[in-house]
């Protein structure tokens, strides 16, 4: 009951931070209007965020294994909540662009965080089960969050969503405060096989090939990911023929079965293996990736089928991906590990979206032409990450 708790606070706070991401793109017609900015200017904001919160995991990573990770985590989730007012109270675009490089400098760095910690105080036969049921924020933000959002910034203008996710976080807050349990400082002694002081043996971990191979991992995951959900809300409305109205049915669907599919495949990595559940996501994910990116003009139920195949399997080898990261390091360095990690899936998600964005062109129609090499591209990055996820898993 007691881990129960903590894993839904876990979730709740994956969850605050991922609408907050995830419902800026959304709101760029609102920050066009309000402060006449171009299509470009929205790139600021997005790089903002990214580049911060990469600088953030790089310094967080340097002293986190020196105290105790739950006060890290919660002074980091009340630096959120505060940027979440100051992009509230933004008043012109550069004032949202620092409150933006703010938001990821804490909020950017929070998964990393709640991955770090879930490792930590789950047992190993349950780590997958928790990964996965803190990682369904992911789903919930989507299925609530982004949607709720969207309509709040239509009814009340574009702060309404940040406004309300305050509100949230307050009960957050509470919620970590009452439920995180104490977890004294790991980085206290030697690596057992790196000789020396505690950082030298840290860094000399870090670099390896194995630390350098779970980096990888990461980075053909994320950027696979992102260079599909970057462009895939115009793919659908411009080439497949949903209407923009009709947008959040797709991710209200897609996310509320995430809900249940992404615990579902951390308790089955428990039972079956790491490797084995991962392998079988990331081939499903690549066949919804190569799915969704050459899907012709459907009615909404095939493009709601289509999509929910994308969203779920994409999702669901994350609770794997994870499990497997986290067990590469050992236990005085892992929460050093896990913020780079952070790190390089900022980077994985900035460079899919860069990706994208060179690759695809408008056509004359209006339709988004070149998306369907995008999608092959991404499904080959997922299925090397199968190759390097056995090779990882074989010699842990």
């Amino acid at each position: 009951m007691k881990e129960d708790r903590l894993v839904a606070v876990l979730c709740a706070a994956h969850m605050t931070h991922l609408i907050d991401f995830m419902v800026m793109m959304p709101l760029g017609a609102h920050f066009l209007d309000a402060f006449g900015a171009a299509p470009a200017d929205l790139a600021r904001l997005v790089f903002a965020y990214t580049a911060s919160a990469a600088v953030a995991g790089v310094l967080v990573s340097t002293f986190i294994d020196r105290f105790d990770r739950g006060r890290v985590l919660c002074a980091v989730y009340v630096a959120f909540l505060i940027s979440l007012l100051v992009t509230a109270s933004a008043g012109s675009l550069d004032e949202l662009v620092r409150a933006r490089a703010f938001a990821g400098m804490s909020g950017g760095v929070l998964s990393a965080l709640i991955q770090s910690l879930v490792s930590e105080v789950a047992p190993p036969g349950q780590r997958a089960g928790a990964i996965g049921r803190v990682m369904s924020g992911h789903a919930l933000s989507a299925v609530i969050g982004v949607p709720a959002g969207l309509w709040l910034a239509a009814a009340s203008g574009w702060q309404a969503p940040f406004v309300a996710v305050v509100f949230v976080s307050l009960w957050v807050v509470v919620g970590l405060l009452r439920h995180l349990p104490p977890l004294p400082p790991r980085r206290g002694s030697a690596l057992p096989d790196a000789p020396g002081t505690p950082t030298h043996g840290a860094f000399r971990y870090i670099l390896s090939r194995r630390a350098l191979g779970g980096f990888v991992l990461t980075f053909l995951v994320t950027s696979s990911c992102y260079a599909v959900i970057a462009y895939i809300a115009p793919y659908w409305v411009k080439n497949v023929g949903i209407a923009e109205t009709r947008l959040p049915w797709i991710y209200l669907l897609a996310g509320g079965i995430s809900f249940f599919t992404t615990p579902l495949a951390g308790r089955l990595a428990d039972r079956h293996g790491r490797f084995p559940v991962f392998a079988v996501t990331g081939l499903l994910s690549a066949a919804g990736i190569v799915l969704a990116t050459h899907a012709p003009a459907l009615p909404l139920a095939g493009a709601l089928c289509v999509s929910s195949l994308f969203f779920v399997f994409v999702y669901a080898r994350w609770a794997p991906t994870v499990a497997i990261l986290a067990e590469l390091p050992p236990g005085p360095v892992r929460g050093a590990f896990m913020m780079l990690n952070g790190v390089t899936t900022q980077f994985g998600m900035g460079a899919g979206a860069m990706f994208s964005g060179a690759v695809i062109q408008i056509g004359p129609d209006g339709s988004l032409v070149g998306f369907g090499m995008v999608g092959n591209v991404a499904a080959v990055l997922s299925l090397a990450g199968i190759v390097l996820a056995r090779r990882l898993t074989r010699h842990a």
